[in-house]
């Protein structure tokens, strides 16, 4: 008898292709699919009518920074208006987030934590990465991990800790930056049990390649993973950073060249595109100072030379406060044009790969983690043009219903 038996699902859409039937679920763990394997074990514990309705594997959002205090929501009406990334950076922007933060207690943060992890299991998310930055001294960068640490016990979304000390650099040590560079590094040996990922934001608002290099491979001396913001605001050679360190990922990457994704591809480096930022900045929209009108075809490039290619919400105050991977996947098709196929990998086994987690989850195969999402449309396509709605019926987690709607 299975735990979990989802019957007559329109489509199974798997990493290589599509099925209908069955999906057989038994300790945990995907044991078989399609109607030749699991009409003979009929019968389960729990039976999941899926007529007419398509599974998916739960979506991974390998990009958060779901850990913050207060709102920037009156940075949207500027952003609209034509104001630039950079320049409400200089106004506020993450150093803003920071200080409401910093002011913010480790009850308050959990409390919002889950708010965030719940809206994101409602919306398909069973993997969710979570990054620290917006404490930027030793003591609030370690309560914010602290709270991914109780994040991590409190709910049943998988959550990867990573560490963002080096996010931007703080008020207090504006006139000092090697001063900032060195304390992230003496915090690396602290945290370094709480978190299995470094990341460094490579670029003119953040840190110089030097400085980046010298955090992230202090990073790498103390066995945590690297990640690396890269190439957003403009070029700063974050993602040949990426290859020279065989970084596990590179993110945003609006700015990289040709070169680099070679680099990339050679260093197995996962590329992870952010078009919900694109979106939320209004990137792509005539009049905006800094429109970035060869995205698309960058994107395009990227796919075409092999390049690994996930996608993410970026989840945070300022430029984008988004927590649906649906969301992302309706602007990945509508800003970057990437087709259904290329959309849902990305955001399934492409972003499992950018978590070193693509042999446990990411796909629906025999043997995987039954982490799985039943989405209420006939075919995978209605997932991304059916924008601004939410499809999702039914949530499975390590083989187990954690939402129904």
């Amino acid at each position: 008898m299975f735990d979990i038996l989802i019957k007559n699902a329109n489509e199974i859409v798997k990493e290589d292709g599509i099925l209908q039937g069955d999906i057989g679920i038994r300790n945990g763990r995907i044991e078989c699919m399609g109607n030749s394997f699991c009409k003979e074990l009929s019968h389960a514990q729990t039976v999941i009518d899926a007529t007419n309705k398509t599974v998916l594997p739960g979506f991974v959002d390998c990009h958060t920074h779901l850990v913050y205090a207060g709102s920037r929501h009156f940075e949207y009406e500027l952003k609209t208006a034509g104001e630039t990334y950079s320049s409400i950076h200089k106004k506020g922007g993450i150093l803003y987030t920071v200080e409401q933060t910093r002011k913010a207690g480790i009850e308050e943060l959990v409390e919002k934590g889950l708010k965030d992890l719940d809206i994101m299991l409602q919306h398909g998310t069973t993997t969710a990465e979570i990054k620290s930055g917006y404490g930027l001294d030793e003591k609030n960068e370690l309560k914010i991990l602290y709270t991914i640490k109780v994040l991590q016990k409190l709910h049943p979304i998988t959550i990867i800790p990573t560490f963002l000390g080096a996010h931007t650099i703080p008020e207090e040590y504006k006139q000092n930056r090697q001063g900032y560079v060195n304390l992230v590094k003496s915090m690396i040996p602290e945290v370094k049990g709480m978190v299995e990922y470094c990341d460094v934001f490579c670029d003119k608002l953040g840190f110089t390649y030097e400085e980046s290099k010298e955090i992230l491979e202090e990073a790498s001396k103390h066995g945590l993973k690297l990640k690396i913001h890269a190439e957003q605001t403009g070029y700063n050679q974050g993602a040949k950073l990426a290859a020279e360190l065989k970084a596990v990922s590179a993110d945003h990457l609006d700015y990289i060249t040709e070169k680099e994704m070679e680099a990339m591809k050679q260093a197995d480096v996962t590329a992870v595109l952010l078009p919900g930022v694109t979106y939320h900045l209004t990137e792509l929209i005539p009049g905006n100072k800094n429109q970035k009108r060869f995205l698309p075809r960058k994107v395009r490039t990227m796919i075409e030379k092999g390049l690994r290619v996930a996608i993410a919400t970026d989840y945070n105050p300022g430029s984008c406060r988004t927590q649906s991977m649906k969301a992302i996947m309706e602007a990945a098709a509508r800003l970057y044009r990437m087709n259904n196929r290329e959309i849902i990998n990305a955001a399934t086994i492409n972003a499992a790969y950018a978590l070193n987690r693509a042999n446990e989850i990411g796909s629906i195969a025999v043997g995987k983690k039954a982490d799985l999402v039943v989405h209420d449309c006939e075919e995978h396509g209605i997932l991304v043009d059916n924008f601004g709605v939410n499809l999702v019926d039914t949530v499975i987690k390590d083989g187990e219903v954690v939402y129904q709607r």
